[in-house]
């Protein structure tokens, strides 16, 4: 009997590596949603110390913007992503937004046309910060905002991505998780937040075992 030693090992038999916080970045397409957020959002707020000459304040413009970040996640998520209108010119409003439908039908798909999303951010980064600046809004604060709402951003498509992923064993992440799984798996009309339960909570969509009882 001869065993070839140079011999390909069976692809099927090798066990995948199981991905981790630092390898999930390769999934998705987050390498490219971190990279263009990133680079955008740390532009904005070089343009927003220069401009005002006051680093604080523009750090805690951001910082607001990181919060403001997780009220526009939700209201997207809930109103935007889940919205399948039936008339045909409103049908053709939610065909300019990526589809949210597929990823529910296939939570764990990769995405399939990042090229679109990273357009679409880019895009509407720029249309609202010259909104909020012809609306009166000062330009360093306008960019320091937008910059926080970037780095939110690309927070949620990290734990969004995470949640799907990693096993997120600790107390926080567990949390999230468990909260986005319910979103997928009991109900999505409830848990819309993905990087905090805080406005699930407000609105009082979070999903609780009687409101499943009361469905049945």
């Amino acid at each position: 009997m001869t065993i070839d030693v140079g011999a390909t090992p069976d692809v099927a038999a090798t066990p995948a590596r199981r991905p981790n916080p630092i390898t999930i970045i390769g999934m998705s397409g987050l390498r490219s949603i971190i990279i263009v957020s990133t680079s955008l959002a740390v532009l904005y707020a070089l343009v927003a110390v220069v401009w005002s000459g006051n680093p604080l304040m523009v750090g805690g413009v951001v910082l607001l913007g990181l919060f403001y970040w997780t009220f526009l996640e939700y209201i997207l998520h809930r109103w935007m992503l889940h919205w399948e209108p039936e008339k045909k010119h409103h049908k053709m409003i939610r065909k300019c937004f990526p589809s949210h439908r597929s990823h529910h039908n296939d939570p764990m798909k990769e995405r399939m046309n990042i090229m679109l999303q990273l357009k679409i951010t880019v895009y509407l980064s720029l249309v609202y910060t010259v909104f909020m600046w012809l609306i009166g809004v000062p330009l360093p604060v306008t960019l320091a905002l937008n910059a926080g709402v970037l780095l939110g951003y690309q927070a949620y498509e990290y734990v969004h991505v995470a949640c799907h992923h990693l096993p997120m064993r600790n107390a926080w992440a567990a949390t999230l998780k468990r909260h986005h799984a319910i979103h997928h798996h009991r109900d999505e009309t409830v848990n819309f937040g993905v990087t905090t339960t805080i406005w699930d909570s407000v609105f009082r969509t979070t999903w609780k075992p009687e409101r499943a009882a009361k469905a049945a």
